[in-house]
Protein backbone atom coordinates (compact mmCIF):
# COMPACT_ATOMS: atom_id res chain seq x y z
CA UNK A 1 0.00 0.00 0.00
CA UNK A 2 1.67 3.25 -1.40
CA UNK A 3 2.26 5.91 1.85
CA UNK A 4 4.06 9.06 3.05
CA UNK A 5 4.89 8.82 6.95
CA UNK A 6 5.81 11.67 9.54
CA UNK A 7 8.27 10.40 11.10
CA UNK A 8 9.16 11.67 15.01
CA UNK A 9 9.15 10.80 18.86
CA UNK A 10 6.15 8.16 19.21
CA UNK A 11 7.48 7.55 22.85
CA UNK A 12 6.56 10.82 23.26
CA UNK A 13 2.79 10.01 21.82
CA UNK A 14 2.66 7.26 24.29
CA UNK A 15 3.78 9.86 27.40
CA UNK A 16 1.35 12.42 25.93
CA UNK A 17 -1.91 10.14 25.59
CA UNK A 18 -0.99 9.20 29.45
CA UNK A 19 0.65 12.22 31.32
CA UNK A 20 -0.79 15.50 29.05
CA UNK A 21 -4.33 14.40 27.18
CA UNK A 22 -4.72 18.07 26.46
CA UNK A 23 -1.20 18.14 24.58
CA UNK A 24 -1.84 15.02 22.52
CA UNK A 25 -5.39 16.30 21.57
CA UNK A 26 -3.83 19.88 20.27
CA UNK A 27 -0.90 17.52 18.14
CA UNK A 28 -3.52 15.69 16.52
CA UNK A 29 -4.68 18.94 15.33
CA UNK A 30 -1.96 20.00 14.33
CA UNK A 31 -1.28 16.63 12.46
CA UNK A 32 -4.48 16.79 10.50
CA UNK A 33 -4.27 20.60 9.63
CA UNK A 34 -1.34 19.59 7.88
CA UNK A 35 -2.01 16.46 6.18
CA UNK A 36 -5.37 17.33 5.13
CA UNK A 37 -4.68 19.75 2.01
CA UNK A 38 -2.59 17.09 0.70
CA UNK A 39 -5.27 14.34 1.03
CA UNK A 40 -7.14 16.20 -0.93
CA UNK A 41 -5.07 17.38 -3.86
CA UNK A 42 -4.00 13.59 -3.94
CA UNK A 43 -8.15 12.93 -4.36
CA UNK A 44 -7.67 15.65 -7.17
CA UNK A 45 -5.46 14.01 -9.47
CA UNK A 46 -8.05 10.38 -9.53
CA UNK A 47 -9.60 10.60 -13.01
CA UNK A 48 -13.36 10.32 -12.84
CA UNK A 49 -13.79 7.97 -16.06
CA UNK A 50 -11.08 5.26 -16.70
CA UNK A 51 -11.01 6.25 -20.82
CA UNK A 52 -7.65 6.34 -21.21
CA UNK A 53 -7.07 3.02 -20.05
CA UNK A 54 -8.93 0.57 -22.31
CA UNK A 55 -10.17 -2.40 -20.52
CA UNK A 56 -9.67 -1.18 -17.17
CA UNK A 57 -13.13 -1.29 -16.67
CA UNK A 58 -15.91 -3.22 -14.70
CA UNK A 59 -16.40 -6.79 -15.11
CA UNK A 60 -17.93 -10.39 -14.17
CA UNK A 61 -16.78 -11.59 -11.17
CA UNK A 62 -15.31 -14.39 -12.43
CA UNK A 63 -13.10 -12.52 -14.74
CA UNK A 64 -12.45 -9.81 -11.62
CA UNK A 65 -8.77 -11.37 -10.24
CA UNK A 66 -7.56 -7.26 -11.60
CA UNK A 67 -9.13 -4.72 -9.70
CA UNK A 68 -11.69 -2.67 -12.28
CA UNK A 69 -11.00 0.78 -12.05
CA UNK A 70 -13.87 2.68 -10.30
CA UNK A 71 -13.47 6.09 -9.31
CA UNK A 72 -15.13 6.77 -5.76
CA UNK A 73 -13.58 2.99 -4.55
CA UNK A 74 -9.98 5.23 -5.56
CA UNK A 75 -11.03 8.08 -3.64
CA UNK A 76 -12.37 6.80 -0.43
CA UNK A 77 -9.27 4.66 -0.26
CA UNK A 78 -6.81 8.04 0.09
CA UNK A 79 -6.85 9.12 3.64
CA UNK A 80 -4.70 9.73 6.11
CA UNK A 81 -4.57 9.00 10.34
CA UNK A 82 -2.79 10.65 12.81
CA UNK A 83 -2.19 7.40 15.00
CA UNK A 84 1.01 6.09 16.10
CA UNK A 85 1.76 3.11 13.64
CA UNK A 86 2.90 -0.28 14.47
CA UNK A 87 6.50 -0.86 14.23
CA UNK A 88 7.51 -1.82 10.78
CA UNK A 89 9.80 -4.63 9.59
CA UNK A 90 13.04 -2.50 9.91
CA UNK A 91 11.18 -1.58 13.97
CA UNK A 92 10.63 2.11 12.82
CA UNK A 93 6.84 3.99 13.63
CA UNK A 94 5.56 7.01 12.67
CA UNK A 95 3.34 9.91 14.28
CA UNK A 96 0.64 10.03 11.11
CA UNK A 97 0.81 8.59 7.57
CA UNK A 98 -1.04 9.23 4.39
CA UNK A 99 -2.67 6.38 2.82
CA UNK A 100 -3.56 4.92 -0.67
CA UNK A 101 -5.27 1.05 0.41
CA UNK A 102 -7.48 0.59 -2.27
CA UNK A 103 -5.97 -2.26 -4.90
CA UNK A 104 -7.11 0.21 -7.85
CA UNK A 105 -5.59 3.06 -6.11
CA UNK A 106 -2.77 1.26 -5.60
CA UNK A 107 -1.88 0.18 -9.29
CA UNK A 108 -2.93 3.83 -10.58
CA UNK A 109 -0.52 5.63 -8.28
CA UNK A 110 2.35 3.04 -8.67
CA UNK A 111 1.72 1.56 -12.16
CA UNK A 112 5.35 1.21 -14.31
CA UNK A 113 7.38 2.76 -11.63
CA UNK A 114 10.15 0.06 -11.95
CA UNK A 115 10.10 1.37 -16.15
CA UNK A 116 9.06 -2.09 -17.38
CA UNK A 117 5.71 -4.54 -17.01
CA UNK A 118 5.59 -7.40 -14.49
CA UNK A 119 7.04 -11.12 -16.05
CA UNK A 120 3.80 -12.26 -18.03
CA UNK A 121 3.21 -16.26 -16.43
CA UNK A 122 -0.99 -16.64 -18.40
CA UNK A 123 -4.16 -16.44 -17.02
CA UNK A 124 -3.35 -20.63 -16.14
CA UNK A 125 -0.64 -20.19 -13.84
CA UNK A 126 -0.46 -21.37 -10.20
CA UNK A 127 0.45 -19.66 -7.03
CA UNK A 128 -0.47 -16.50 -5.40
CA UNK A 129 1.96 -13.72 -6.25
CA UNK A 130 1.56 -9.85 -7.54
CA UNK A 131 4.42 -9.31 -8.56
CA UNK A 132 3.49 -11.24 -12.21
CA UNK A 133 1.27 -10.80 -14.45
CA UNK A 134 -1.52 -13.32 -15.11
CA UNK A 135 -2.86 -11.57 -18.24
CA UNK A 136 -4.74 -13.20 -21.28
CA UNK A 137 -2.25 -11.43 -23.55
CA UNK A 138 1.45 -11.52 -23.06
CA UNK A 139 1.84 -7.64 -23.93
CA UNK A 140 -0.98 -6.18 -21.95
CA UNK A 141 1.18 -5.00 -18.98
CA UNK A 142 3.04 -3.13 -21.50
CA UNK A 143 -0.19 -1.87 -23.04
CA UNK A 144 -1.27 -0.65 -19.89
CA UNK A 145 1.64 1.01 -18.81
CA UNK A 146 1.53 3.19 -21.91
CA UNK A 147 -1.87 4.30 -21.12
CA UNK A 148 -1.01 5.68 -18.15
CA UNK A 149 1.77 7.81 -19.84
CA UNK A 150 -0.49 10.98 -20.43
CA UNK A 151 -0.30 11.17 -16.33
CA UNK A 152 3.66 10.41 -15.46
CA UNK A 153 4.71 9.82 -12.65
CA UNK A 154 5.77 12.18 -9.96
CA UNK A 155 8.64 12.23 -8.05
CA UNK A 156 8.95 13.44 -4.23
CA UNK A 157 11.25 12.69 -1.14
CA UNK A 158 9.07 9.65 0.10
CA UNK A 159 8.59 8.08 -3.45
CA UNK A 160 7.20 8.13 -7.06
CA UNK A 161 3.21 8.79 -7.84
CA UNK A 162 0.61 9.80 -9.55
CA UNK A 163 -1.83 10.74 -6.43
CA UNK A 164 -0.23 10.73 -3.02
CA UNK A 165 3.36 10.99 -3.98
CA UNK A 166 2.25 13.83 -6.39
CA UNK A 167 0.14 15.60 -3.98
CA UNK A 168 3.23 15.29 -1.48
CA UNK A 169 5.86 16.84 -3.72
CA UNK A 170 3.26 19.59 -4.63
CA UNK A 171 2.96 20.69 -1.30
CA UNK A 172 7.34 21.30 -1.30
CA UNK A 173 7.75 20.41 2.69
CA UNK A 174 4.73 22.51 4.46
CA UNK A 175 3.12 19.44 5.40
CA UNK A 176 6.50 18.37 7.12
CA UNK A 177 7.12 21.92 8.84
CA UNK A 178 3.45 22.35 10.54
CA UNK A 179 4.27 18.91 11.80
CA UNK A 180 7.95 19.04 12.90
CA UNK A 181 6.93 22.62 14.50
CA UNK A 182 3.98 21.10 16.42
CA UNK A 183 6.11 17.68 17.46
CA UNK A 184 8.30 20.36 18.68
CA UNK A 185 5.78 22.63 20.26
CA UNK A 186 4.34 19.56 21.89
CA UNK A 187 7.72 18.34 23.31
CA UNK A 188 8.58 21.57 24.71
CA UNK A 189 5.56 21.99 26.77
CA UNK A 190 5.53 18.77 28.03
CA UNK A 191 9.04 18.94 29.23
CA UNK A 192 7.91 22.32 30.85
CA UNK A 193 5.76 20.54 32.78
CA UNK A 194 7.87 18.02 33.45
CA UNK A 195 10.38 20.05 35.44
CA UNK A 196 7.28 22.29 36.83
CA UNK A 197 5.55 18.91 38.75
CA UNK A 198 2.47 19.73 36.78
CA UNK A 199 2.14 17.01 34.61
CA UNK A 200 -0.41 14.70 37.26
CA UNK A 201 -2.60 18.03 37.15
CA UNK A 202 -2.97 17.26 33.54
CA UNK A 203 -3.21 13.12 33.65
Amino acid sequence: MPSVEIRGNTDLRKALRRFAPDLDKELRKELTRALKPVVKAARGFVPVTSDIMHGWQPRSFSEARFPFYDYQTIVRGIGFTTAVSKPNKNGFTSNAQIFNKSAAGAIYETAGRLGQPQPWVGPKAGGSSHKVSRSNWEGAGAQFIDNLNSEPLVSSLAGRGRLIYRAWAQDRGIAVGISMRAIDKAVSIFYARANAGTLDKAA
